[in-house]
């Protein structure tokens, strides 16, 4: 999960959203998988570990220090997809900011070409075959040019 997390983490940046897609996928089955695990165990969650019967002290101890690491684990990965999570929607604001600057820019563009096309003493130039007359624009289709 560590490892998927970092590679998420890694497509975030890039912003490569079709194997960021994959991956979630992949991750996905990964965490169901664990899932299955942790139904396995929940019979044990209620046992007081003081408790339980060891094969020996080694045993317990190795057992303890393996509970740890996964706690230390999981609070990493935790963090990772609290963090991931931020940078996605950091991300998701920018593209929404883009795609509005894009959309105005081209609302602004349509505006001014109908502007254009509307007044004939405007800034630009004719062209050729396109005839003003009393304030309608016509196309001469016959003149050739």
């Amino acid at each position: 999960m560590r490892d998927l997390g970092q590679k998420q983490s890694e497509l975030i940046s890039t912003g490569e959203m079709a194997s960021l897609l994959r991956l979630l996928s992949a991750k996905n089955q990964v965490i169901v998988a664990i899932q299955a695990i942790e139904k396995e165990l929940d019979p044990f969650h209620a046992q007081d570990p003081e408790q339980r019967q060891w094969h020996s002290p080694q045993a317990r101890a190795h057992c303890a220090q393996l509970a740890e690491e996964c706690r230390l684990l999981l609070a990493e990965v935790m963090q990772m997809e609290r963090d991931n999570e931020q940078r996605m929607t950091v991300r998701r604001d920018e593209v929404a900011d883009q795609l509005q600057a894009a959309q105005a820019s081209s609302a602004a563009r349509g505006a001014y070409q109908a502007h254009q096309m509307t007044t004939p003493q405007g800034p630009h130039t004719a062209m050729p075959g396109l005839e003003v007359s009393g304030g309608e624009q016509r196309l001469d289709i016959f003149s050739g040019t």
